[in-house]
């Protein structure tokens, strides 16, 4: 009997109908995926749930504009219901049965009659008859609270029951015991789809009524997703080519919009948290271009994305400079922007666009632009939104009295492409990208408890960020291989010009040895003739001196003769050091260290001055250095008449005694070359008497580091 509770038997028949194709289609199968890019799955993880298309309705329905609509199947018959996504509400919306019935006008008699009204179905988005499922839980009239901000008041019948995704053959999953509330006013003509996380609270108890999750948790919760996100833009009838909505859960369409690295925070606020600050707002017609309409002092205007409207909410300022730009007229009954036709044909001919500048709110961060043709503005109103009696084109704009209903709506949705991660709280703003005939790129949004982020910023999407930043990382690691690879290229070079260099003078020494008649080689063991070789057999000295003087005849001690012996070196390393200076010796039986034979190398480089027989000393007393000449007595192969015998017994003094010990080091009191004097005068011992007693100011010194 409740089949015929219409009086329209075709009716029933068709619903039955429906209703047994819906029972025997549901065939739901879950899919999964591997495909996590930009996601890194944790141990035990193999596959996550892949992203749900909700596919959209091939038509566009509203009061408030033309919509692209989503299908829901409700209840245990499966009713269906077109409804628009909300980005702030976290419910399920449907039209009950009974808001199209009353007195309504029909036409096919002229007259107002009281009844149920066919076309209001149609309009409205199919309806839910609460009376014919038999999983309908109900749970009584509660205020639709989503709405409120904007003076969209009213109550639901609320209660829970079964709801699905798409239509039969097109089904998505479907959720049990989902939180319904079923309108009966006009303030909101058609359901929505609540795509926020957030519970539902039926009572102030929390203890004894404890919330009740939301739709999208419990499709994700039962695996259906691979996380709370979402990913919609509104679809267009304006373009050339149709483009029908895109609502992907789970998820997102990368081929819908033109990616940017600008990645937005959720507002502390709870009941806002999709909010964008306002950088700029500039407008372009055929005549004018650059048109300012964000007004000084109006620099802190922070904007809810929030599809559950359709107009854009800005502040009265802002609304007064779109009234100047484009020359709107406020309507105070209805409070829209209504457009006759003479103001529709000259918004035609200038073809204005509205450019908004977003960042994320109260910074100034990068920006991400938005740009909506007039098109986008060019909407119809029918009744009965807000008290029209006809179909009236009007400017979506509508004036915020205070910042709670400052607010981006459907109209921006056109234009716009929203990527929402609840459980990251983060989202992203795109310009949509309108190329068409590009394939579909359904990108997963994984959550935390399945996969960590592979790179080290937040994702944004397809990691936009995360790319430029891998590639400058790259770049740079690049360009310092590239330069070090150089760097060594060329210090090897260098050092091959060195080595070839040094190669080549050693091998000129070595010619002009042999070609001199008086040069002969002789073994370092050997003793050493009165022509001491020029170069030195060691880079360093040990610490205990391997020259010693051998004991011979008379004859021999009168010569000086020495014996080298080497100790761990057999070779003769080439050095470049100064030609024809005489190993110099030290008494009681040393060579003298590596320091003191650059004092000597010294001495002969910064104490000759070949343009003059003598050379200046000053009167300033010269402070007497550590060791005397008796202590660093040089000798020859002579035995020098004024000198010191090489047998003297002397205080043991070595080379690394001086060097360890000795912190002010001095040079020893010095003579100036003459001409005629040989090398061998040069180095005989110098008495004290002798010594100049102040400094030659214009010595030349070179500092020596052991």
């Amino acid at each position: 009997m409740l089949l015929y509770r219409g009086g329209r038997c075709a009716y029933t028949t068709t619903l039955l109908l429906w209703t047994s194709l819906s029972l025997c289609s549901a065939t739901y199968v879950q899919k999964n995926t591997t495909t996590t890019p930009g996601y890194t799955l944790l141990p035990g993880v193999s596959s996550v749930p892949a992203p749900i298309i909700v596919a959209p309705d091939q038509g566009f329905l509203g009061i408030d504009g033309a919509w692209n609509t989503f299908s829901l199947r409700v209840g245990s018959q499966q009713s269906i219901a077109n409804v628009f996504p909300s980005t702030a509400s976290q419910q399920i919306w449907v039209v009950n049965r009974d808001a199209c019935v009353g007195q309504y006008e029909d036409t096919s008699i002229n007259k107002t009659v009281i009844g149920f009204d066919q076309k209001c179905k149609g309009s409205r988005g199919y309806l839910f008859n609460t009376t014919e499922s038999s999983t309908w839980d109900e749970q009584g009239f509660y205020g639709l609270w989503v709405g409120g901000t904007y003076g969209l008041s009213g109550n639901g019948y609320y209660g829970y029951d079964a709801v699905g995704l798409g239509i039969p053959g097109e089904e998505g999953p479907t959720v049990d015991n989902t939180t319904i509330g079923t309108l009966k006013n006009s303030n909101f003509w058609l359901g929505q789809l609540g795509l926020h996380p957030k519970p539902t609270n039926f009572s102030a108890d929390l203890l004894s009524t404890p919330p009740v999750p939301s739709y999208m948790t419990r499709l994700f919760e039962q695996g259906n997703i691979p996380s709370l996100s979402f990913g919609y833009t509104a679809g267009v009838q304006y373009h050339d080519t149709l483009f029908l909505g895109s609502l992907t859960l789970g998820g997102y369409d990368s081929s819908r919009y033109i990616s940017n690295n600008v990645s937005f925070v959720f507002s502390p606020d709870n009941e806002r948290d999709l909010v964008v600050g306002l950088a700029g707002l500039t407008a372009n017609t055929t005549t004018r271009s650059d048109i300012n309409l964000l007004p000084a002092g109006t620099d802190d205007v922070t904007l809810l994305i929030d599809t559950t409207v359709a107009e854009l909410w800005l502040p009265l300022a802002i609304c007064e400079a779109f009234e100047k730009a484009f020359g709107l007229t406020y309507d105070n009954t209805t409070k829209l922007y209504l457009v006759d036709d003479l103001l529709h044909q000259t918004l035609l001919a200038q073809d204005p666009s509205v450019t908004f500048s977003l960042r994320q709110a109260h910074t100034t961060d990068q920006t991400v632009q938005i740009t909506l043709p007039y098109a986008a503005f060019d909407l119809e109103a029918q009744h009965p939104y807000r008290g029209l009696n006809e179909t009236t084109r009007y400017f979506p704009l509508r004036r915020g009295d205070n910042k709670t209903q400052w607010a981006l709506g459907k109209t921006f949705l056109q234009e716009a492409y929203i990527k929402v991660d609840w459980e990251r709280s983060r989202f992203n703003v795109y310009q949509c990208d309108w190329t068409y005939g590009k394939p579909t790129n359904v990108v997963s949004i994984v959550s935390p408890i399945y996969a960590e982020v592979a790179t080290a910023i937040t994702k944004t999407g397809e990691s936009h960020t995360g790319v430029i930043v891998g590639i400058a990382v790259g770049c740079v690691f690049i360009v310092i291989f590239i330069a070090t690879a150089i760097a060594a290229y060329l210090w090897r070079r260098r050092c091959n010009a060195i080595a070839a260099k040094y190669a080549a003078d050693a091998a000129e020494a070595e010619a002009a040895r042999k070609a001199s008649p008086t040069d002969r080689d002789e073994p370092l063991s050997s003793p050493v003739s009165e022509k001491v070789p020029n170069v030195f057999p060691k880079a360093e000295l040990p610490g205990q001196s391997n020259v010693h003087w051998h004991e011979m005849g008379t004859d021999d001690k009168e010569k000086g003769s020495i014996e080298v012996m080497e100790v761990d070196n057999t070779e003769r390393p080439v050095y470049e050091m100064l030609g024809d200076i005489p190993a110099p010796q030290e008494a009681a039986g040393r060579q003298l260290s590596e320091k003191e034979t650059m004092l000597v190398r010294e001495k002969n480089i910064n104490g000759v001055d070949t343009n003059a027989r003598t050379q200046a000393t000053s009167t300033i007393a010269r402070p007497a250095p550590v060791a005397s000449l008796d202590d660093i007595a040089m000798v020859n192969t002579r035995l020098p008449s004024n000198g010191v015998s090489p047998v003297t017994p002397r205080a043991p003094r070595n080379g690394a005694h001086l060097e360890a010990g000795d912190t002010l080091f001095q040079l020893p009191p010095y003579r100036a070359q003459r001409d005629g004097r040989s090398v061998d005068d040069l180095l005989s011992p110098i008495s004290p008497l002798d010594a100049p007693s102040s400094t030659d100011s214009s010595r030349r010194r070179f500092s020596y580091e052991s």
